[in-house]
């Protein structure tokens, strides 16, 4: 898991190819003319879901999630959240959902993290994860997530902010 500021976001270059591509989208699309849904990029291997919500108070029954294949890579738009973070070894699986390239979790956070915007969060592959939370009152949230297909195995924590 990298946490940062997306001003220094071209730091994590040379990480992998499709990161890289990620990184060059993020610094010349312009994010605020984004369609919501799937945004294209890279095919398969780099593409993003773009989309609203409103956070929510974090609750025991609210799931994590990992994934198996794809990094997710996320930036607040507008709003911030709250994403709570757990190694996966810590939750106990309880779904597998295998066209979302997701693992689903029970647990408890072991940190969590503001996220606004000018920061991104970027997990890895088995690192389990659960965003949405509000960070105080409820507020909507305009979010890009780039999923990033990455085959270089699961990371540690680490925070660059």
């Amino acid at each position: 898991m990298i946490f940062d500021r997306l001003c220094y976001l071209a730091r994590y270059r040379g990480m992998s190819p499709n990161i890289d591509r990620g990184i060059d989208f993020l610094q010349t699309a312009d994010l605020t003319a984004l369609p919501l849904g799937r945004v294209e990029i890279a095919g398969d291997e780099v593409y993003g879901n773009h989309f609203t919500y409103t956070t929510a108070p974090l609750s025991q029954g609210t799931p994590f999630e990992a994934h198996q294949r794809y990094l997710d890579l996320h930036v607040v738009l507008t709003g911030i959240e709250k994403v709570a973070l757990a190694p996966i070894e810590a939750l106990e699986p309880f779904e597998i959902r295998a066209e979302e390239d997701a693992v689903m979790y029970h647990g408890a956070p072991k940190e969590i993290l503001t996220l606004e915007q000018g920061a991104f969060l970027l997990v890895f592959p088995g690192e389990g994860h659960l965003p949405k939370i509000a960070a105080g009152t409820a507020v909507d949230v305009d979010k890009l997530v780039l999923k990033i297909a990455y085959s270089g195995g699961k990371r540690s924590y680490s925070y660059g902010y």
